[in-house]
Protein backbone atom coordinates (compact mmCIF):
# COMPACT_ATOMS: atom_id res chain seq x y z
CA UNK A 1 0.00 0.00 0.00
CA UNK A 2 1.43 3.45 -1.15
CA UNK A 3 0.10 6.28 1.47
CA UNK A 4 0.16 9.59 0.36
CA UNK A 5 -2.30 10.98 2.66
CA UNK A 6 0.11 12.77 5.23
CA UNK A 7 -1.87 16.33 5.23
CA UNK A 8 -4.70 14.07 6.77
CA UNK A 9 -2.23 12.15 9.96
CA UNK A 10 1.20 10.46 9.28
CA UNK A 11 2.47 6.80 10.62
CA UNK A 12 3.68 6.68 13.65
CA UNK A 13 7.39 6.36 13.90
CA UNK A 14 8.85 3.73 15.17
CA UNK A 15 11.01 5.52 17.06
CA UNK A 16 8.23 8.21 19.30
CA UNK A 17 6.36 4.59 18.95
CA UNK A 18 8.79 3.35 21.39
CA UNK A 19 9.02 6.46 23.41
CA UNK A 20 5.56 6.33 24.41
CA UNK A 21 5.70 2.39 25.38
CA UNK A 22 8.47 3.30 27.54
CA UNK A 23 6.84 5.98 28.75
CA UNK A 24 4.04 4.39 29.67
CA UNK A 25 5.82 1.22 31.39
CA UNK A 26 8.07 3.87 33.33
CA UNK A 27 5.95 6.84 34.42
CA UNK A 28 2.76 6.09 35.73
CA UNK A 29 2.93 7.94 38.26
CA UNK A 30 0.29 11.46 38.52
CA UNK A 31 3.06 14.34 37.64
CA UNK A 32 1.08 16.62 39.96
CA UNK A 33 1.21 13.86 42.89
CA UNK A 34 4.43 15.05 45.37
CA UNK A 35 5.97 11.53 45.79
CA UNK A 36 9.00 10.36 43.72
CA UNK A 37 7.02 8.14 41.26
CA UNK A 38 4.80 11.60 40.55
CA UNK A 39 8.32 13.64 40.77
CA UNK A 40 9.82 11.27 37.87
CA UNK A 41 6.90 11.64 35.69
CA UNK A 42 6.75 15.71 35.92
CA UNK A 43 10.37 16.10 35.14
CA UNK A 44 9.49 13.48 32.15
CA UNK A 45 7.06 15.75 30.89
CA UNK A 46 9.13 18.68 31.08
CA UNK A 47 11.81 17.40 29.32
CA UNK A 48 9.38 16.52 26.50
CA UNK A 49 8.03 20.11 26.64
CA UNK A 50 12.13 21.60 26.48
CA UNK A 51 12.52 19.05 23.70
CA UNK A 52 9.08 20.90 21.91
CA UNK A 53 9.90 24.26 22.67
CA UNK A 54 13.79 24.03 21.68
CA UNK A 55 12.31 23.42 17.88
CA UNK A 56 9.91 26.22 18.00
CA UNK A 57 12.77 28.65 19.05
CA UNK A 58 10.74 29.73 22.13
CA UNK A 59 10.45 29.58 26.16
CA UNK A 60 9.95 25.89 27.61
CA UNK A 61 6.95 27.53 29.79
CA UNK A 62 5.31 28.85 26.71
CA UNK A 63 4.79 25.43 25.82
CA UNK A 64 0.91 24.12 26.90
CA UNK A 65 0.27 20.22 26.26
CA UNK A 66 -3.05 20.15 24.35
CA UNK A 67 -4.94 16.37 23.36
CA UNK A 68 -4.82 18.21 19.62
CA UNK A 69 -4.56 21.07 17.22
CA UNK A 70 -8.30 21.69 17.00
CA UNK A 71 -8.28 22.21 21.48
CA UNK A 72 -5.44 24.15 20.71
CA UNK A 73 -7.16 26.55 18.30
CA UNK A 74 -9.99 26.83 20.65
CA UNK A 75 -8.38 27.53 23.84
CA UNK A 76 -6.59 29.90 21.70
CA UNK A 77 -9.53 32.03 20.08
CA UNK A 78 -12.01 31.65 22.82
CA UNK A 79 -9.58 32.99 25.33
CA UNK A 80 -8.28 35.89 23.71
CA UNK A 81 -11.23 36.86 21.97
CA UNK A 82 -13.43 36.83 25.14
CA UNK A 83 -10.24 38.77 26.89
CA UNK A 84 -10.56 41.99 24.92
CA UNK A 85 -14.15 42.08 24.79
CA UNK A 86 -14.55 44.71 27.46
CA UNK A 87 -12.82 46.91 24.12
CA UNK A 88 -12.86 45.24 21.02
CA UNK A 89 -15.50 42.83 19.61
CA UNK A 90 -14.19 42.40 15.79
CA UNK A 91 -12.68 38.85 14.79
CA UNK A 92 -10.45 38.61 11.44
CA UNK A 93 -10.12 35.16 9.89
CA UNK A 94 -8.65 33.59 6.26
CA UNK A 95 -11.90 32.05 4.71
CA UNK A 96 -9.81 28.85 4.25
CA UNK A 97 -8.91 28.06 7.77
CA UNK A 98 -9.50 24.48 9.61
CA UNK A 99 -12.59 24.06 10.65
CA UNK A 100 -11.58 23.82 14.36
CA UNK A 101 -10.82 27.51 13.98
CA UNK A 102 -13.38 28.84 11.58
CA UNK A 103 -16.05 26.87 13.37
CA UNK A 104 -14.59 28.25 17.09
CA UNK A 105 -14.65 32.35 15.19
CA UNK A 106 -18.52 31.93 14.05
CA UNK A 107 -19.31 30.79 17.74
CA UNK A 108 -18.14 34.22 18.84
CA UNK A 109 -20.58 35.52 16.92
CA UNK A 110 -23.38 34.45 19.53
CA UNK A 111 -21.30 36.38 22.03
CA UNK A 112 -21.74 39.75 20.07
CA UNK A 113 -18.19 39.76 18.25
CA UNK A 114 -18.03 40.84 15.01
CA UNK A 115 -16.46 38.12 12.40
CA UNK A 116 -14.77 38.98 8.99
CA UNK A 117 -13.99 36.57 7.01
CA UNK A 118 -10.83 37.52 4.20
CA UNK A 119 -11.88 34.52 1.42
CA UNK A 120 -8.36 33.21 -0.45
CA UNK A 121 -8.23 34.61 -4.25
CA UNK A 122 -8.80 32.55 -7.13
CA UNK A 123 -5.20 31.88 -7.25
CA UNK A 124 -5.67 29.86 -3.61
CA UNK A 125 -3.30 32.90 -2.18
CA UNK A 126 -4.67 35.13 0.39
CA UNK A 127 -4.39 39.07 0.08
CA UNK A 128 -2.98 39.92 3.12
CA UNK A 129 -3.20 43.33 2.48
CA UNK A 130 -7.04 42.79 2.89
CA UNK A 131 -6.47 41.72 6.63
CA UNK A 132 -4.76 44.87 7.64
CA UNK A 133 -7.74 47.35 5.64
CA UNK A 134 -10.15 45.66 8.38
CA UNK A 135 -7.91 46.21 11.40
CA UNK A 136 -8.80 48.85 13.85
CA UNK A 137 -9.09 49.84 17.21
CA UNK A 138 -11.84 47.44 17.82
CA UNK A 139 -10.36 44.27 16.57
CA UNK A 140 -10.04 41.97 19.15
CA UNK A 141 -8.10 38.87 17.47
CA UNK A 142 -6.34 37.75 13.81
CA UNK A 143 -6.28 34.82 12.96
CA UNK A 144 -4.41 33.03 10.30
CA UNK A 145 -2.99 29.54 9.40
CA UNK A 146 0.57 28.87 8.17
CA UNK A 147 -0.38 26.47 5.33
CA UNK A 148 -3.51 25.66 4.14
CA UNK A 149 -4.37 21.98 4.42
CA UNK A 150 -6.21 21.27 1.18
CA UNK A 151 -4.18 23.09 -1.44
CA UNK A 152 -0.81 24.48 0.64
CA UNK A 153 -0.76 27.66 0.22
CA UNK A 154 2.17 29.03 2.73
CA UNK A 155 1.29 32.32 4.57
CA UNK A 156 3.86 35.03 6.03
CA UNK A 157 1.87 34.94 9.34
CA UNK A 158 4.89 36.41 11.05
CA UNK A 159 5.10 39.35 9.29
CA UNK A 160 1.34 39.62 9.15
CA UNK A 161 0.98 39.54 12.72
CA UNK A 162 4.02 41.95 12.55
CA UNK A 163 1.67 44.42 10.44
CA UNK A 164 -1.01 44.20 12.42
CA UNK A 165 0.19 44.91 15.91
CA UNK A 166 1.62 48.16 13.83
CA UNK A 167 -1.84 49.05 13.36
CA UNK A 168 -3.53 47.66 16.87
CA UNK A 169 -0.79 46.32 19.34
CA UNK A 170 -3.28 44.80 21.62
CA UNK A 171 -4.94 42.65 18.75
CA UNK A 172 -4.15 39.05 19.38
CA UNK A 173 -2.86 37.56 16.40
CA UNK A 174 -3.06 33.38 16.42
CA UNK A 175 -1.29 31.32 14.27
CA UNK A 176 -2.62 27.10 13.61
CA UNK A 177 0.89 25.84 12.40
CA UNK A 178 -0.61 22.36 11.91
CA UNK A 179 0.31 21.97 9.13
CA UNK A 180 3.67 23.62 8.82
CA UNK A 181 5.21 22.38 12.15
CA UNK A 182 8.38 20.12 11.33
CA UNK A 183 8.09 20.83 7.62
CA UNK A 184 8.06 25.12 7.04
CA UNK A 185 10.02 27.24 9.86
CA UNK A 186 8.53 28.59 12.61
CA UNK A 187 9.13 31.86 13.27
CA UNK A 188 8.13 33.51 16.73
CA UNK A 189 8.92 37.28 16.09
CA UNK A 190 7.19 38.54 19.55
CA UNK A 191 3.80 39.07 17.10
CA UNK A 192 2.55 35.89 17.15
CA UNK A 193 0.58 35.37 20.64
CA UNK A 194 -0.75 31.99 19.87
CA UNK A 195 0.27 29.01 18.04
CA UNK A 196 -1.10 26.00 17.88
CA UNK A 197 0.58 22.45 17.04
CA UNK A 198 -0.26 18.62 16.22
CA UNK A 199 2.04 15.82 16.99
CA UNK A 200 0.27 13.56 14.29
CA UNK A 201 0.97 15.47 11.84
CA UNK A 202 4.98 14.66 11.86
CA UNK A 203 4.84 10.96 12.67
CA UNK A 204 4.05 11.12 16.54
CA UNK A 205 0.67 10.09 18.26
CA UNK A 206 -2.50 11.20 17.80
CA UNK A 207 -4.20 12.62 21.15
CA UNK A 208 -1.20 15.22 21.75
CA UNK A 209 -0.35 18.50 20.32
CA UNK A 210 0.70 21.77 21.66
CA UNK A 211 -0.30 25.40 21.99
CA UNK A 212 2.54 28.31 22.19
CA UNK A 213 1.29 31.20 24.40
CA UNK A 214 3.63 34.24 24.49
CA UNK A 215 5.03 34.72 27.66
CA UNK A 216 3.16 37.76 29.21
CA UNK A 217 -0.02 37.27 27.00
CA UNK A 218 -3.49 38.00 28.16
CA UNK A 219 -5.62 35.14 27.87
CA UNK A 220 -9.23 34.08 29.43
CA UNK A 221 -9.23 30.18 30.70
CA UNK A 222 -11.64 28.39 28.92
CA UNK A 223 -10.87 24.74 30.36
CA UNK A 224 -11.58 24.41 34.21
CA UNK A 225 -10.13 21.72 36.35
CA UNK A 226 -7.39 20.68 38.69
CA UNK A 227 -4.70 23.59 36.97
CA UNK A 228 -3.12 21.75 35.51
CA UNK A 229 -0.40 23.08 32.33
CA UNK A 230 -0.52 26.09 34.63
CA UNK A 231 -4.12 26.23 34.36
CA UNK A 232 -4.46 27.06 30.96
CA UNK A 233 -5.35 23.04 30.06
CA UNK A 234 -6.65 21.32 33.38
CA UNK A 235 -6.93 17.41 33.30
CA UNK A 236 -4.14 14.92 34.25
CA UNK A 237 -1.00 15.17 31.26
CA UNK A 238 -0.68 12.56 29.10
CA UNK A 239 2.80 11.74 29.27
CA UNK A 240 3.53 8.58 27.09
CA UNK A 241 2.00 10.87 24.05
CA UNK A 242 4.28 13.80 25.18
CA UNK A 243 7.01 11.01 25.09
CA UNK A 244 6.39 10.42 21.97
CA UNK A 245 6.12 13.95 20.45
CA UNK A 246 9.31 14.80 21.42
CA UNK A 247 10.26 11.79 20.11
CA UNK A 248 9.32 12.53 16.31
CA UNK A 249 10.64 16.24 17.02
CA UNK A 250 13.80 14.87 17.49
CA UNK A 251 13.73 12.78 14.73
CA UNK A 252 12.85 15.90 12.37
CA UNK A 253 16.26 16.67 10.97
CA UNK A 254 17.20 19.41 8.57
CA UNK A 255 13.95 20.93 7.16
CA UNK A 256 15.36 22.72 4.25
CA UNK A 257 17.20 19.73 2.90
CA UNK A 258 14.11 17.62 3.28
CA UNK A 259 11.61 20.19 1.44
CA UNK A 260 13.88 20.36 -1.05
CA UNK A 261 13.74 16.69 -1.47
CA UNK A 262 9.91 16.55 -1.32
CA UNK A 263 9.77 19.58 -3.36
CA UNK A 264 11.38 17.38 -6.40
CA UNK A 265 9.09 14.56 -5.49
CA UNK A 266 6.26 17.10 -5.87
CA UNK A 267 7.65 18.63 -9.15
CA UNK A 268 7.67 14.93 -10.04
CA UNK A 269 4.48 14.23 -9.71
CA UNK A 270 2.99 17.70 -11.09
CA UNK A 271 4.58 17.14 -14.61
CA UNK A 272 3.54 13.40 -14.85
CA UNK A 273 -0.13 14.49 -13.90
CA UNK A 274 -0.20 17.11 -16.57
CA UNK A 275 1.05 15.65 -19.06
CA UNK A 276 -2.53 13.48 -18.66
CA UNK A 277 -3.67 17.04 -20.21
CA UNK A 278 -6.92 16.37 -17.71
CA UNK A 279 -5.84 18.19 -14.87
CA UNK A 280 -6.48 21.84 -13.55
CA UNK A 281 -3.63 22.61 -10.54
CA UNK A 282 -5.16 24.05 -7.82
CA UNK A 283 -2.75 24.47 -5.65
CA UNK A 284 -0.52 27.62 -6.25
CA UNK A 285 2.80 27.55 -7.99
CA UNK A 286 4.44 28.14 -4.77
CA UNK A 287 2.11 26.12 -2.33
CA UNK A 288 4.20 24.04 0.12
CA UNK A 289 5.58 20.93 -1.58
CA UNK A 290 4.03 18.74 1.20
CA UNK A 291 0.47 19.34 -0.51
CA UNK A 292 -0.24 18.76 -4.19
CA UNK A 293 -4.12 19.39 -4.89
CA UNK A 294 -5.55 19.35 -7.95
CA UNK A 295 -8.62 18.40 -10.59
CA UNK A 296 -9.64 15.91 -13.66
CA UNK A 297 -12.69 17.71 -14.38
CA UNK A 298 -15.01 15.18 -15.60
CA UNK A 299 -14.29 12.27 -13.14
CA UNK A 300 -15.46 12.55 -9.46
CA UNK A 301 -13.30 12.43 -6.78
CA UNK A 302 -14.82 9.40 -4.84
CA UNK A 303 -14.68 7.49 -8.16
CA UNK A 304 -11.08 8.43 -8.75
CA UNK A 305 -10.33 7.83 -4.65
CA UNK A 306 -11.67 4.66 -5.17
CA UNK A 307 -9.74 3.47 -8.24
CA UNK A 308 -6.52 4.15 -6.27
CA UNK A 309 -7.87 2.35 -3.35
CA UNK A 310 -8.47 -0.57 -5.53
CA UNK A 311 -4.72 -0.42 -6.81
CA UNK A 312 -2.82 0.06 -3.60
CA UNK A 313 -2.82 4.21 -3.36
CA UNK A 314 -4.21 6.26 -0.82
CA UNK A 315 -4.91 9.80 -1.67
CA UNK A 316 -7.99 11.92 -0.60
CA UNK A 317 -10.19 14.69 -2.49
CA UNK A 318 -9.54 17.36 0.74
CA UNK A 319 -9.61 17.77 4.91
CA UNK A 320 -10.29 14.31 6.50
CA UNK A 321 -12.43 16.38 8.46
CA UNK A 322 -14.73 17.25 5.60
CA UNK A 323 -15.80 13.40 5.12
CA UNK A 324 -16.63 13.64 1.60
CA UNK A 325 -17.98 17.26 1.50
CA UNK A 326 -17.32 19.41 -0.85
CA UNK A 327 -14.06 21.01 -0.46
CA UNK A 328 -14.28 24.15 1.28
CA UNK A 329 -11.40 25.52 0.88
CA UNK A 330 -12.02 24.94 -3.47
CA UNK A 331 -15.28 26.24 -2.67
CA UNK A 332 -14.24 29.55 -0.88
CA UNK A 333 -11.58 30.47 -3.92
CA UNK A 334 -15.13 30.62 -6.42
CA UNK A 335 -14.03 27.70 -8.28
CA UNK A 336 -17.06 25.96 -10.72
CA UNK A 337 -18.45 22.82 -9.19
CA UNK A 338 -16.40 20.70 -11.83
CA UNK A 339 -13.16 21.58 -10.80
CA UNK A 340 -14.40 21.51 -7.12
CA UNK A 341 -16.64 18.16 -7.77
CA UNK A 342 -13.29 15.91 -9.36
CA UNK A 343 -10.46 17.38 -7.12
CA UNK A 344 -7.64 15.41 -5.54
CA UNK A 345 -5.56 16.30 -2.48
CA UNK A 346 -2.07 14.06 -2.29
CA UNK A 347 0.14 14.94 0.32
CA UNK A 348 3.21 13.88 1.41
CA UNK A 349 5.68 13.13 4.09
CA UNK A 350 9.46 12.36 5.07
CA UNK A 351 8.63 8.67 4.64
CA UNK A 352 7.34 9.72 0.50
CA UNK A 353 9.65 8.18 -2.14
CA UNK A 354 10.20 8.87 -5.26
CA UNK A 355 9.59 5.33 -6.59
CA UNK A 356 5.71 5.73 -4.48
CA UNK A 357 5.18 8.88 -6.93
CA UNK A 358 6.06 7.27 -10.03
CA UNK A 359 3.37 4.51 -8.91
CA UNK A 360 0.88 6.96 -8.08
CA UNK A 361 1.17 8.91 -11.12
CA UNK A 362 1.25 6.00 -13.23
CA UNK A 363 -1.87 4.56 -11.54
CA UNK A 364 -3.75 8.55 -12.34
CA UNK A 365 -2.89 8.47 -15.68
CA UNK A 366 -4.49 4.51 -16.52
CA UNK A 367 -7.17 6.56 -14.44
CA UNK A 368 -7.77 9.09 -16.67
CA UNK A 369 -7.92 6.63 -19.42
CA UNK A 370 -10.44 3.81 -18.27
CA UNK A 371 -12.33 5.25 -16.26
CA UNK A 372 -15.58 6.79 -17.82
CA UNK A 373 -16.63 10.21 -17.60
CA UNK A 374 -19.47 11.43 -15.97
Amino acid sequence: MIYLDNAATTAVSPGAADAADRALREYFGNPSSLYSEGLDSHKALERSRAVIAKSLGCEQQEIYFTASGTEGNNIAILGAARARKSWGNKVIVSGFEHPSVMNTVMSLEKEGFEVTVIPPERDGRLDTGKFLEQTDRRTALVTCMRVNNEIGTVTDCARLAEEVKKINRRTAFHCDAVQSFGKHETVLNGAIDTLSVSAHKIHGPKGIGCLYVRKGFNMENVFFGGGQERGLRSGTENIAYAAGFAQAVSELGNLKKQSERIGAVNQLLRKEIEATGAAVFNSPDDASPYILNFSLPGFRSETLLHFMEEHGVLVSSGSACGKGEKSHTLTAMGLPDGIVDSAVRVSFSSYTTEEEVIQAAGLFRLAVNTLQRK
